[in-house]
Formats: C-alpha cells, sequence, structure tokens
C-alpha cells in the first residue's frame, strides 16, 4: 500500500532524476503523473493524450493496442488482484513478475529483494540466481553513468531486469530509478535480451 509519504517520496525522487537525466525526462515527469493519479480509463486517455509520450499518445488518440495495454496496467497496479503465488519468483501478494531488483543493507552486505511489477510489494529472492527461469549462470553490467543501478543478464533464457543498490544510493525510490535505466534498457536489448517485465510505461 502506497502510503502519503511514500507517494511524496517517489514524486520528489522523479523530480530530481529527471533533473539529473535528460534523456529520461519525459518518461519521468509522465511518470510522475501516473504516481498521483487515480481515476478511470477515460481520464487515463485524456491524461495520456495530454501529457504522454509521442507514441502512447498517438495509440490514445487512435484506441490502438499499445494505449489499451498501458490502460490495463495502470488500472491493475491501482487495484492489484490478490493471489497466492506459487512459485518464489512471482509477488506473494498479487501473483505478478519483479520489475526490479532491489538491493538492501544488511550486516555487513546486502541482501535482494525482487519489486513487483503490479502492486510494488518487495519480498526477498536469492541471490546469483535469475528471477525469470532459476538458473545461476547470470552476469552483471553497469556504467558509472548510473553508479546505483546494475542490470542482472540470464544467458539461458535471455531476460534481464535492473538491479537498485539502496546501499549505494539510499534515496533511490526503486520503482522509479528503474525507470531512469533507459541506456541500459537499450544496451541489454542491443544483446539480444528481453526484459523479465516492462515498466509501467511499457519499457
Amino acid at each position: 500500500m502506497t502510503t502519503p509519504d511514500l507517494m511524496a517520496r517517489r514524486l520528489r525522487r522523479a523530480s530530481e532524476l529527471a533533473e539529473r537525466y535528460p534523456h529520461a525526462r519525459e518518461a519521468l515527469e509522465f511518470y510522475a503523473r501516473l504516481i498521483e493519479f487515480r481515476g478511470g480509463k477515460p481520464e487515463l486517455r485524456e491524461l495520456v493524450i495530454a501529457h504522454g509520450p509521442s507514441l502512447l499518445r498517438r495509440s490514445a488518440e487512435e484506441d490502438g493496442e499499445a494505449a489499451l495495454s498501458f490502460y490495463e496496467r495502470v488500472l491493475e497496479r491501482l487495484h492489484p488482484p490478490t493471489c497466492q503465488a506459487p512459485y518464489s519468483n512471482l509477488c506473494p501478494q498479487c501473483g505478478q513478475l519483479p520489475q526490479a531488483g532491489v538491493l538492501h543493507a544488511e550486516g555487513d552486505g546486502t541482501a535482494l529483494f525482487l519489486l513487483c511489477s503490479t502492486c510494488l510489494t518487495e519480498w526477498q529472492f536469492p541471490r546469483g540466481q535469475c528471477p525469470h527461469c532459476g538458473d545461476s549462470e547470470i552476469a552483471f553490467y553497469h556504467t558509472d553513468f548510473l553508479p546505483h543501478i546494475q542490470t542482472q543478464m540470464c544467458d539461458r533464457c535471455k531476460r534481464y531486469l535492473h538491479i537498485i543498490n539502496l546501499a549505494r544510493d539510499p534515496h533511490a525510490a526503486p520503482d522509479v530509478d528503474e525507470i531512469a535505466a533507459l541506456p541500459l534498457d537499450v544496451w541489454a536489448i542491443e544483446q539480444g535480451f528481453e526484459k523479465i517485465q516492462h515498466n509501467l510505461i511499457g519499457i
């Protein structure tokens, strides 16, 4: 459940990252509007047409498939299902796939948690294991441009997800910072990998 304090922190972080990373400004400013959104499909369509990225805006104007899928994701986040997940890589609250990983400081090191793409629940998950297929043949990529974010890639299933390290940047808001990682998405896709689960705005 998103508390007012948590919502305010996510909004502040979106504004901060939009200033810091011009490449992701449009996506982050739009995402900030989605954080506050509490309407239905007609209001969401109006929001997309007024403020959405160009491709999504065009799809909304034409009632295209991309816009319809987007509405479904947003409205599902507002009203997430309740589902007992049968596997440890699925959210224990609503049964959905993870959007990202989160490293929390624990003892002398860090512990990995997965972040739900729908209800933003976090749950602990073994390190060194692919959250999609469970294989241990994983590799990591990072850039000095985003020092608190790394991309975990699995050579077996060719899936990836971003991991936000809160030990390196305790001010990070994982769902917001994950959107700022656009250069890492581009790099991973160019290497032939597919994201485990798209974030709310479809990246």
